[in-house]
Protein backbone atom coordinates (compact mmCIF):
# COMPACT_ATOMS: atom_id res chain seq x y z
CA UNK A 1 0.00 0.00 0.00
CA UNK A 2 1.29 3.53 -1.32
CA UNK A 3 0.40 6.85 0.81
CA UNK A 4 1.21 8.38 -2.66
CA UNK A 5 -2.12 9.69 -4.08
CA UNK A 6 -3.00 9.52 -7.76
CA UNK A 7 -2.34 12.34 -9.85
CA UNK A 8 -5.56 12.83 -10.34
CA UNK A 9 -6.67 12.82 -6.69
CA UNK A 10 -3.68 15.16 -6.29
CA UNK A 11 -5.08 17.67 -8.42
CA UNK A 12 -8.62 17.61 -7.28
CA UNK A 13 -7.27 18.25 -3.92
CA UNK A 14 -5.34 21.28 -4.81
CA UNK A 15 -8.35 22.82 -7.16
CA UNK A 16 -10.44 22.46 -3.88
CA UNK A 17 -7.82 23.90 -1.67
CA UNK A 18 -7.32 26.87 -4.78
CA UNK A 19 -10.80 28.10 -3.98
CA UNK A 20 -11.33 27.56 -0.29
CA UNK A 21 -7.90 29.70 -0.35
CA UNK A 22 -9.41 32.45 -2.55
CA UNK A 23 -12.37 32.60 -0.53
CA UNK A 24 -10.84 33.09 2.37
CA UNK A 25 -8.69 35.94 1.26
CA UNK A 26 -11.66 37.71 0.57
CA UNK A 27 -12.91 37.37 3.69
CA UNK A 28 -9.73 38.75 5.09
CA UNK A 29 -9.66 41.56 3.02
CA UNK A 30 -9.55 44.98 5.46
CA UNK A 31 -12.87 46.91 4.96
CA UNK A 32 -12.76 49.99 2.65
CA UNK A 33 -11.19 47.27 0.14
CA UNK A 34 -14.33 44.56 -0.32
CA UNK A 35 -17.86 44.89 -0.04
CA UNK A 36 -19.33 45.52 3.37
CA UNK A 37 -21.14 43.37 5.94
CA UNK A 38 -22.90 40.21 3.96
CA UNK A 39 -21.90 41.49 0.61
CA UNK A 40 -17.70 39.96 1.28
CA UNK A 41 -19.19 36.29 2.27
CA UNK A 42 -21.36 36.21 -0.87
CA UNK A 43 -18.43 37.76 -2.47
CA UNK A 44 -16.16 34.89 -1.43
CA UNK A 45 -19.08 32.39 -2.29
CA UNK A 46 -18.70 33.75 -5.94
CA UNK A 47 -15.02 33.14 -6.32
CA UNK A 48 -15.47 29.54 -4.10
CA UNK A 49 -18.34 28.30 -7.11
CA UNK A 50 -16.54 30.20 -9.65
CA UNK A 51 -13.16 28.80 -8.88
CA UNK A 52 -15.19 24.94 -8.47
CA UNK A 53 -17.07 25.47 -11.45
CA UNK A 54 -14.39 26.43 -13.98
CA UNK A 55 -11.32 23.30 -12.71
CA UNK A 56 -14.60 21.41 -11.98
CA UNK A 57 -12.86 20.63 -8.64
CA UNK A 58 -16.27 18.69 -8.23
CA UNK A 59 -19.34 18.06 -9.94
CA UNK A 60 -20.52 21.37 -11.35
CA UNK A 61 -24.15 20.56 -10.28
CA UNK A 62 -22.96 19.70 -6.74
CA UNK A 63 -21.09 23.24 -6.79
CA UNK A 64 -25.00 24.70 -7.69
CA UNK A 65 -25.60 23.46 -4.25
CA UNK A 66 -23.32 25.62 -2.05
CA UNK A 67 -26.01 28.37 -1.80
CA UNK A 68 -27.98 26.19 -0.37
CA UNK A 69 -25.90 25.95 2.76
CA UNK A 70 -24.05 29.66 2.64
CA UNK A 71 -26.65 32.09 2.08
CA UNK A 72 -29.43 31.18 5.14
CA UNK A 73 -26.49 30.87 7.35
CA UNK A 74 -25.72 34.54 6.10
CA UNK A 75 -29.05 35.72 7.87
CA UNK A 76 -28.98 37.99 5.49
CA UNK A 77 -31.78 40.81 6.42
CA UNK A 78 -34.39 41.47 3.26
CA UNK A 79 -37.72 43.61 2.61
CA UNK A 80 -40.61 41.90 0.59
CA UNK A 81 -43.38 43.69 -0.70
CA UNK A 82 -47.24 43.18 -1.38
CA UNK A 83 -46.44 41.14 -4.65
CA UNK A 84 -44.10 39.21 -2.56
CA UNK A 85 -40.66 40.41 -4.08
CA UNK A 86 -37.32 40.56 -2.62
CA UNK A 87 -35.46 43.48 -1.91
CA UNK A 88 -31.78 44.70 -0.61
CA UNK A 89 -31.77 46.64 2.64
CA UNK A 90 -27.82 47.23 3.23
CA UNK A 91 -27.22 50.88 3.08
CA UNK A 92 -25.23 50.71 -0.34
CA UNK A 93 -28.16 49.63 -2.08
CA UNK A 94 -29.91 53.20 -1.08
CA UNK A 95 -31.91 54.87 -3.98
CA UNK A 96 -31.20 58.06 -5.45
CA UNK A 97 -33.23 59.94 -2.14
CA UNK A 98 -30.88 57.79 -0.04
CA UNK A 99 -33.98 55.57 1.40
CA UNK A 100 -33.89 51.66 1.32
CA UNK A 101 -36.47 49.59 2.28
CA UNK A 102 -36.83 48.47 5.68
CA UNK A 103 -36.30 44.67 6.45
CA UNK A 104 -39.22 42.60 6.81
CA UNK A 105 -37.36 39.24 7.73
CA UNK A 106 -34.56 37.15 6.98
CA UNK A 107 -33.10 35.47 3.43
CA UNK A 108 -34.65 32.08 4.68
CA UNK A 109 -34.09 28.39 2.51
CA UNK A 110 -38.16 28.34 1.81
CA UNK A 111 -37.02 31.76 -0.71
CA UNK A 112 -33.68 29.85 -1.90
CA UNK A 113 -36.42 26.94 -3.20
CA UNK A 114 -38.07 29.56 -5.02
CA UNK A 115 -35.12 29.88 -6.83
CA UNK A 116 -34.02 26.76 -7.61
CA UNK A 117 -37.94 25.71 -8.74
CA UNK A 118 -37.86 28.84 -10.61
CA UNK A 119 -40.67 28.89 -13.51
CA UNK A 120 -37.52 28.43 -16.35
CA UNK A 121 -37.02 25.73 -14.63
CA UNK A 122 -39.82 24.47 -15.38
CA UNK A 123 -39.94 25.34 -18.77
CA UNK A 124 -36.12 23.58 -19.37
CA UNK A 125 -37.87 20.55 -18.28
CA UNK A 126 -40.74 21.04 -21.22
CA UNK A 127 -38.30 22.20 -23.59
CA UNK A 128 -35.78 18.79 -22.56
CA UNK A 129 -38.56 16.94 -23.14
CA UNK A 130 -39.77 17.94 -26.41
CA UNK A 131 -35.92 17.73 -27.80
CA UNK A 132 -35.78 13.66 -26.46
CA UNK A 133 -39.85 13.03 -28.55
CA UNK A 134 -38.24 14.70 -31.27
CA UNK A 135 -35.16 12.32 -31.07
CA UNK A 136 -36.34 9.31 -29.73
CA UNK A 137 -39.09 9.14 -32.78
CA UNK A 138 -36.83 9.48 -35.24
CA UNK A 139 -37.87 12.75 -36.58
CA UNK A 140 -35.02 14.88 -36.26
CA UNK A 141 -33.06 12.31 -38.64
CA UNK A 142 -36.03 12.11 -41.10
CA UNK A 143 -35.84 15.92 -41.09
CA UNK A 144 -32.01 15.98 -41.40
CA UNK A 145 -31.90 13.41 -44.19
CA UNK A 146 -34.49 15.45 -45.78
CA UNK A 147 -32.84 18.87 -46.02
CA UNK A 148 -29.45 17.46 -46.97
CA UNK A 149 -31.06 15.04 -49.86
CA UNK A 150 -31.76 18.72 -51.90
CA UNK A 151 -28.24 19.72 -52.18
CA UNK A 152 -26.77 17.50 -54.86
CA UNK A 153 -23.49 16.11 -54.79
CA UNK A 154 -21.80 20.21 -55.00
CA UNK A 155 -20.09 19.70 -51.86
CA UNK A 156 -20.24 23.35 -50.81
CA UNK A 157 -24.11 23.09 -51.62
CA UNK A 158 -23.63 19.89 -48.75
CA UNK A 159 -22.12 21.87 -46.47
CA UNK A 160 -24.71 24.62 -46.56
CA UNK A 161 -27.21 21.87 -46.27
CA UNK A 162 -25.86 20.49 -43.41
CA UNK A 163 -25.31 23.61 -41.68
CA UNK A 164 -28.93 24.64 -42.75
CA UNK A 165 -29.97 21.14 -40.93
CA UNK A 166 -27.93 21.89 -37.69
CA UNK A 167 -29.36 25.18 -37.32
CA UNK A 168 -32.61 24.18 -37.55
CA UNK A 169 -33.07 21.22 -35.38
CA UNK A 170 -30.74 22.43 -32.41
CA UNK A 171 -33.45 25.21 -32.31
CA UNK A 172 -35.39 22.38 -30.26
CA UNK A 173 -33.11 19.83 -29.40
CA UNK A 174 -29.52 19.91 -27.53
CA UNK A 175 -26.56 21.10 -29.49
CA UNK A 176 -24.74 17.75 -28.62
CA UNK A 177 -27.87 15.55 -29.40
CA UNK A 178 -28.03 17.36 -32.89
CA UNK A 179 -24.59 17.13 -33.51
CA UNK A 180 -24.37 12.84 -32.53
CA UNK A 181 -27.32 12.61 -35.31
CA UNK A 182 -25.88 14.71 -37.99
CA UNK A 183 -21.79 13.34 -37.65
CA UNK A 184 -22.15 9.76 -38.51
CA UNK A 185 -24.35 10.84 -41.55
CA UNK A 186 -21.56 13.03 -42.43
CA UNK A 187 -18.80 10.77 -42.08
CA UNK A 188 -20.43 8.54 -44.28
CA UNK A 189 -20.85 10.98 -47.34
CA UNK A 190 -17.11 12.37 -46.75
CA UNK A 191 -15.77 9.00 -47.71
CA UNK A 192 -17.33 9.49 -51.30
CA UNK A 193 -15.20 12.63 -51.71
CA UNK A 194 -12.19 12.46 -54.29
CA UNK A 195 -8.27 13.94 -53.86
CA UNK A 196 -10.04 16.49 -51.24
CA UNK A 197 -11.83 14.95 -49.19
CA UNK A 198 -9.84 15.15 -45.95
CA UNK A 199 -10.78 19.17 -46.62
CA UNK A 200 -14.07 18.32 -47.07
CA UNK A 201 -14.42 15.98 -44.11
CA UNK A 202 -12.87 18.71 -41.91
CA UNK A 203 -15.08 21.52 -43.23
CA UNK A 204 -18.12 18.98 -42.76
CA UNK A 205 -17.96 18.24 -39.45
CA UNK A 206 -16.59 21.53 -37.93
CA UNK A 207 -19.84 23.04 -39.76
CA UNK A 208 -22.34 20.22 -37.96
CA UNK A 209 -20.71 21.39 -34.53
CA UNK A 210 -20.68 25.59 -35.34
CA UNK A 211 -24.41 25.16 -36.59
CA UNK A 212 -25.45 23.03 -33.65
CA UNK A 213 -24.12 25.65 -31.41
CA UNK A 214 -25.55 28.65 -33.54
CA UNK A 215 -28.80 27.38 -33.86
CA UNK A 216 -29.52 26.48 -30.11
CA UNK A 217 -29.06 30.88 -29.44
CA UNK A 218 -32.47 31.33 -31.71
CA UNK A 219 -35.05 29.75 -29.21
CA UNK A 220 -35.41 29.49 -24.91
CA UNK A 221 -35.07 26.23 -25.06
CA UNK A 222 -32.31 25.91 -27.83
CA UNK A 223 -29.07 26.24 -25.36
CA UNK A 224 -28.87 26.23 -21.29
CA UNK A 225 -27.75 29.79 -21.44
CA UNK A 226 -30.43 31.15 -22.71
CA UNK A 227 -32.31 30.23 -19.92
CA UNK A 228 -29.55 31.64 -17.69
CA UNK A 229 -30.19 34.87 -19.39
CA UNK A 230 -33.50 35.11 -19.00
CA UNK A 231 -33.72 34.75 -15.47
CA UNK A 232 -31.20 37.33 -14.83
CA UNK A 233 -33.22 39.67 -16.86
CA UNK A 234 -36.21 38.48 -14.81
CA UNK A 235 -34.10 39.64 -12.06
CA UNK A 236 -34.38 43.09 -13.60
CA UNK A 237 -38.00 43.31 -14.01
CA UNK A 238 -37.97 42.40 -17.74
CA UNK A 239 -40.32 39.67 -18.64
CA UNK A 240 -39.30 38.20 -22.05
CA UNK A 241 -41.86 35.62 -24.36
CA UNK A 242 -40.81 33.42 -26.35
CA UNK A 243 -41.33 34.95 -29.49
CA UNK A 244 -39.34 38.30 -28.25
CA UNK A 245 -36.54 36.04 -27.77
CA UNK A 246 -36.64 34.34 -31.45
CA UNK A 247 -37.10 38.28 -32.63
CA UNK A 248 -33.22 38.57 -31.79
CA UNK A 249 -32.48 35.61 -31.69
CA UNK A 250 -33.49 34.50 -35.25
CA UNK A 251 -31.59 37.27 -36.94
CA UNK A 252 -28.53 36.45 -34.93
CA UNK A 253 -28.56 33.13 -36.44
CA UNK A 254 -29.35 33.82 -40.08
CA UNK A 255 -26.22 36.35 -39.54
CA UNK A 256 -23.75 34.07 -38.36
CA UNK A 257 -25.08 30.44 -39.89
CA UNK A 258 -23.87 32.02 -43.69
CA UNK A 259 -21.23 33.37 -42.18
CA UNK A 260 -19.68 29.97 -40.83
CA UNK A 261 -20.33 28.61 -44.16
CA UNK A 262 -18.00 31.43 -45.81
CA UNK A 263 -15.54 30.32 -43.93
CA UNK A 264 -15.93 26.48 -44.00
CA UNK A 265 -16.38 26.28 -47.91
CA UNK A 266 -12.83 28.45 -48.75
CA UNK A 267 -11.32 25.75 -51.37
CA UNK A 268 -13.84 23.58 -51.70
CA UNK A 269 -15.00 24.86 -55.02
CA UNK A 270 -11.90 23.16 -56.88
CA UNK A 271 -12.07 19.64 -55.14
CA UNK A 272 -13.45 16.68 -56.77
CA UNK A 273 -17.18 16.30 -56.19
CA UNK A 274 -18.07 13.72 -53.93
CA UNK A 275 -18.03 9.98 -56.05
CA UNK A 276 -21.06 7.93 -56.08
CA UNK A 277 -23.32 10.38 -55.96
CA UNK A 278 -24.34 12.31 -52.31
CA UNK A 279 -28.08 12.29 -53.24
CA UNK A 280 -28.86 9.20 -54.26
CA UNK A 281 -26.81 7.41 -50.81
CA UNK A 282 -29.05 10.21 -48.98
CA UNK A 283 -32.33 9.12 -50.86
CA UNK A 284 -31.28 5.54 -49.93
CA UNK A 285 -30.81 6.35 -46.18
CA UNK A 286 -34.34 8.12 -46.14
CA UNK A 287 -36.00 5.18 -48.11
CA UNK A 288 -34.77 3.04 -45.55
CA UNK A 289 -36.57 5.34 -43.00
CA UNK A 290 -39.57 3.76 -44.59
CA UNK A 291 -43.22 6.11 -44.34
CA UNK A 292 -43.59 8.51 -41.85
CA UNK A 293 -44.33 6.61 -39.00
CA UNK A 294 -47.60 7.59 -36.43
CA UNK A 295 -45.22 8.31 -34.12
CA UNK A 296 -43.40 10.39 -36.24
CA UNK A 297 -46.17 12.67 -37.08
CA UNK A 298 -47.71 12.42 -33.49
CA UNK A 299 -44.57 14.09 -32.09
CA UNK A 300 -44.73 16.55 -35.17
CA UNK A 301 -48.39 17.38 -34.21
CA UNK A 302 -47.53 17.91 -31.00
CA UNK A 303 -43.94 20.24 -31.51
CA UNK A 304 -46.49 22.39 -33.93
CA UNK A 305 -49.08 22.63 -31.44
CA UNK A 306 -46.63 23.63 -28.82
CA UNK A 307 -44.13 26.19 -31.00
CA UNK A 308 -47.61 27.80 -32.56
CA UNK A 309 -48.61 28.56 -28.74
CA UNK A 310 -44.98 29.60 -27.87
CA UNK A 311 -45.20 32.11 -30.14
CA UNK A 312 -48.51 33.02 -29.38
CA UNK A 313 -47.81 33.32 -25.83
CA UNK A 314 -47.98 37.39 -25.84
CA UNK A 315 -51.25 37.24 -27.16
CA UNK A 316 -52.52 34.53 -24.67
CA UNK A 317 -51.18 36.38 -21.73
CA UNK A 318 -52.64 39.79 -22.59
CA UNK A 319 -56.44 38.40 -24.14
CA UNK A 320 -57.06 35.02 -22.52
CA UNK A 321 -55.39 36.04 -19.06
CA UNK A 322 -57.67 38.45 -18.11
CA UNK A 323 -60.68 36.26 -19.17
CA UNK A 324 -59.19 32.98 -17.36
CA UNK A 325 -57.93 35.28 -14.36
CA UNK A 326 -58.84 38.25 -13.84
CA UNK A 327 -55.38 39.97 -14.62
CA UNK A 328 -52.96 39.77 -17.02
CA UNK A 329 -51.03 36.90 -17.59
CA UNK A 330 -46.91 36.90 -17.71
CA UNK A 331 -46.16 35.54 -20.83
CA UNK A 332 -43.04 34.05 -19.57
CA UNK A 333 -45.08 32.17 -17.22
CA UNK A 334 -47.55 31.31 -20.07
CA UNK A 335 -44.59 30.17 -22.07
CA UNK A 336 -43.84 27.77 -18.77
CA UNK A 337 -47.35 26.44 -18.98
CA UNK A 338 -47.23 25.65 -22.30
CA UNK A 339 -43.62 23.45 -22.16
CA UNK A 340 -45.58 21.87 -19.20
CA UNK A 341 -48.56 20.82 -21.15
CA UNK A 342 -46.35 19.35 -24.10
CA UNK A 343 -44.94 17.49 -21.34
CA UNK A 344 -47.67 16.26 -20.53
CA UNK A 345 -49.14 15.66 -23.93
CA UNK A 346 -46.05 13.56 -24.83
CA UNK A 347 -46.57 10.89 -22.15
CA UNK A 348 -50.72 11.26 -23.13
CA UNK A 349 -50.72 10.81 -26.13
CA UNK A 350 -50.01 6.82 -27.85
CA UNK A 351 -47.48 6.31 -30.24
CA UNK A 352 -49.62 4.55 -32.73
CA UNK A 353 -48.42 2.36 -35.23
CA UNK A 354 -48.98 -0.70 -33.23
CA UNK A 355 -46.91 0.60 -29.94
CA UNK A 356 -47.65 0.19 -26.63
CA UNK A 357 -46.45 3.08 -25.18
CA UNK A 358 -46.92 6.92 -25.57
CA UNK A 359 -45.16 9.36 -27.56
CA UNK A 360 -42.46 9.54 -24.57
CA UNK A 361 -42.06 6.93 -21.29
CA UNK A 362 -40.62 7.66 -18.03
CA UNK A 363 -37.75 5.41 -19.36
CA UNK A 364 -37.06 8.14 -21.96
CA UNK A 365 -37.53 11.39 -19.70
CA UNK A 366 -34.72 9.39 -17.13
CA UNK A 367 -32.26 10.91 -20.00
CA UNK A 368 -33.42 14.48 -18.85
CA UNK A 369 -29.75 16.64 -18.04
CA UNK A 370 -31.11 16.86 -14.30
CA UNK A 371 -27.32 18.12 -13.40
CA UNK A 372 -28.29 21.32 -15.77
CA UNK A 373 -31.69 22.05 -13.73
CA UNK A 374 -29.44 21.97 -10.67
CA UNK A 375 -26.46 24.56 -12.59
CA UNK A 376 -30.03 27.09 -13.26
CA UNK A 377 -30.93 26.90 -9.55
CA UNK A 378 -27.36 27.89 -7.90
CA UNK A 379 -26.88 30.18 -10.72
CA UNK A 380 -30.13 32.00 -9.93
CA UNK A 381 -29.67 31.76 -6.22
CA UNK A 382 -25.83 33.19 -6.58
CA UNK A 383 -27.53 36.29 -8.52
CA UNK A 384 -29.71 36.82 -6.33
CA UNK A 385 -27.80 36.25 -2.66
CA UNK A 386 -25.60 39.68 -4.45
CA UNK A 387 -28.08 41.00 -4.98
CA UNK A 388 -30.13 41.37 -1.45
CA UNK A 389 -26.35 41.08 0.44
CA UNK A 390 -25.77 44.87 -1.66
CA UNK A 391 -22.49 42.96 -3.62
CA UNK A 392 -23.85 44.02 -7.10
CA UNK A 393 -24.71 47.12 -5.82
CA UNK A 394 -21.37 47.42 -4.40
CA UNK A 395 -19.97 46.32 -7.98
CA UNK A 396 -22.29 48.58 -9.53
CA UNK A 397 -20.10 50.89 -8.24
CA UNK A 398 -16.83 49.73 -8.41
CA UNK A 399 -16.99 49.07 -11.99
CA UNK A 400 -18.52 52.67 -12.23
CA UNK A 401 -15.38 54.11 -14.26
CA UNK A 402 -16.64 51.88 -17.25
CA UNK A 403 -19.60 53.81 -17.70
CA UNK A 404 -17.73 56.44 -19.50
CA UNK A 405 -16.56 54.00 -22.20
CA UNK A 406 -18.24 53.67 -25.43
CA UNK A 407 -20.78 50.98 -25.19
CA UNK A 408 -19.70 49.24 -28.31
CA UNK A 409 -16.23 48.94 -26.46
CA UNK A 410 -18.05 47.75 -22.98
CA UNK A 411 -19.84 44.75 -24.95
CA UNK A 412 -16.59 43.94 -26.72
CA UNK A 413 -14.45 44.01 -24.08
CA UNK A 414 -17.41 41.77 -21.75
CA UNK A 415 -18.13 39.56 -24.96
CA UNK A 416 -14.44 38.38 -25.59
CA UNK A 417 -13.88 37.69 -21.85
CA UNK A 418 -17.13 35.18 -21.75
CA UNK A 419 -15.61 34.03 -25.12
CA UNK A 420 -12.12 33.08 -23.46
CA UNK A 421 -13.46 31.41 -20.31
CA UNK A 422 -16.21 29.40 -22.36
CA UNK A 423 -13.74 28.21 -24.10
CA UNK A 424 -12.25 26.28 -21.24
CA UNK A 425 -14.96 26.31 -18.70
CA UNK A 426 -18.98 24.90 -18.93
CA UNK A 427 -21.08 27.77 -20.86
CA UNK A 428 -23.40 27.40 -17.97
CA UNK A 429 -20.99 28.19 -15.19
CA UNK A 430 -19.78 31.24 -17.55
CA UNK A 431 -22.63 33.16 -17.67
CA UNK A 432 -23.87 32.19 -14.29
CA UNK A 433 -20.49 33.62 -12.94
CA UNK A 434 -20.63 36.85 -14.45
CA UNK A 435 -24.57 37.42 -13.94
CA UNK A 436 -24.13 39.33 -11.00
CA UNK A 437 -21.10 41.36 -12.40
CA UNK A 438 -23.04 41.99 -15.79
CA UNK A 439 -26.22 42.92 -13.35
CA UNK A 440 -24.28 45.47 -11.59
CA UNK A 441 -22.49 46.81 -15.20
CA UNK A 442 -25.97 47.34 -16.90
CA UNK A 443 -27.14 49.13 -13.16
CA UNK A 444 -23.96 51.60 -13.45
CA UNK A 445 -24.80 52.23 -17.32
CA UNK A 446 -26.16 55.35 -18.68
CA UNK A 447 -26.72 54.32 -22.05
CA UNK A 448 -27.15 50.69 -22.22
CA UNK A 449 -30.08 48.22 -21.09
CA UNK A 450 -29.89 45.22 -19.53
CA UNK A 451 -30.82 43.74 -21.91
CA UNK A 452 -27.87 45.03 -23.94
CA UNK A 453 -25.29 43.50 -21.46
CA UNK A 454 -26.88 40.35 -20.23
CA UNK A 455 -28.38 39.27 -24.01
CA UNK A 456 -24.49 39.55 -25.80
CA UNK A 457 -22.58 37.87 -22.72
CA UNK A 458 -25.50 34.92 -22.82
CA UNK A 459 -24.28 34.35 -26.24
CA UNK A 460 -20.92 34.48 -25.96
CA UNK A 461 -21.15 31.90 -23.34
CA UNK A 462 -22.08 29.46 -26.69
CA UNK A 463 -19.33 30.54 -28.48
CA UNK A 464 -16.16 28.46 -27.56
CA UNK A 465 -15.56 27.52 -31.03
CA UNK A 466 -11.67 27.43 -30.97
CA UNK A 467 -11.18 24.08 -28.61
CA UNK A 468 -12.52 20.96 -28.49
CA UNK A 469 -13.29 22.08 -25.10
CA UNK A 470 -15.30 24.69 -25.83
CA UNK A 471 -18.53 22.86 -26.12
CA UNK A 472 -19.38 19.27 -26.76
CA UNK A 473 -20.05 19.68 -30.45
CA UNK A 474 -16.64 20.53 -30.56
CA UNK A 475 -15.85 17.60 -28.90
CA UNK A 476 -17.37 15.22 -31.07
CA UNK A 477 -16.39 17.02 -34.51
CA UNK A 478 -12.34 16.68 -32.89
CA UNK A 479 -13.32 13.13 -32.10
CA UNK A 480 -13.67 11.99 -34.86
CA UNK A 481 -10.22 12.64 -36.24
CA UNK A 482 -10.92 14.73 -39.12
CA UNK A 483 -9.99 18.37 -37.62
CA UNK A 484 -6.62 18.34 -37.46
CA UNK A 485 -6.16 21.10 -33.51
CA UNK A 486 -4.28 23.65 -35.45
CA UNK A 487 -7.72 24.27 -38.02
CA UNK A 488 -9.87 23.90 -35.36
CA UNK A 489 -8.15 26.67 -33.24
CA UNK A 490 -7.72 29.09 -36.21
CA UNK A 491 -11.22 28.74 -37.90
CA UNK A 492 -12.56 28.68 -34.60
CA UNK A 493 -10.65 32.03 -33.30
CA UNK A 494 -12.06 33.47 -37.00
CA UNK A 495 -15.08 32.44 -36.23
CA UNK A 496 -15.16 33.88 -32.59
CA UNK A 497 -14.17 37.46 -33.87
CA UNK A 498 -17.36 37.55 -36.47
CA UNK A 499 -19.41 36.29 -33.98
CA UNK A 500 -18.04 38.91 -31.56
CA UNK A 501 -18.16 41.94 -33.73
CA UNK A 502 -22.12 40.75 -35.05
CA UNK A 503 -23.07 40.59 -31.40
CA UNK A 504 -21.89 44.01 -30.72
CA UNK A 505 -23.59 45.58 -33.91
CA UNK A 506 -26.46 43.91 -32.91
CA UNK A 507 -26.43 45.11 -29.42
CA UNK A 508 -26.57 48.49 -30.19
CA UNK A 509 -29.01 47.89 -32.48
CA UNK A 510 -32.08 45.21 -32.88
CA UNK A 511 -31.45 44.21 -28.91
CA UNK A 512 -33.40 47.79 -27.73
CA UNK A 513 -35.56 47.51 -30.04
CA UNK A 514 -37.15 43.92 -29.18
CA UNK A 515 -36.22 44.65 -25.27
CA UNK A 516 -37.93 48.70 -24.98
CA UNK A 517 -39.27 47.48 -21.31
Amino acid sequence: MTDTAPASSRSSLLKRAAGLLLALGVLALPDGIGPPGEAKFVLALLVLMAVWWITEAIPLAITALLPIIALPILAIPIAVDERGRLSCTQAICATADGTTPEADRLLTLADLGAWYSHPIVLLYIGGFLLGIAIERSGLSRRIALSIVARAGDDPRLILAAFIAAAGFISMWISNTSTSLILTPLALSLATGVGAGGGRFASSLVLSIAWAATIGGLATPIGTPTNAIALSQLRSAGIEVSFLQWMSIGVPVVLILLPTAWLILSRGLAAETGPGGGVRTRVRSELDALGPVSSWEKRTALVFLLTAGLWVSSSFIAETLGPVLTGARMDPGHVDTMIATLAGLLFFLVPAGGGKDRSILTWTDARDLPWEILLLFGGGMALAGGAELSGLSAWLAHALDGLGGLHPALVILIVGALVIMITEFASNIATISIMGPVLLALAAGSNTLSVASFIIPAAMAASMGFAMPVGSGSNAIAYGTGQVPMGRMIRLGLVFNVCCLMALTVLALTLFPMAFTS
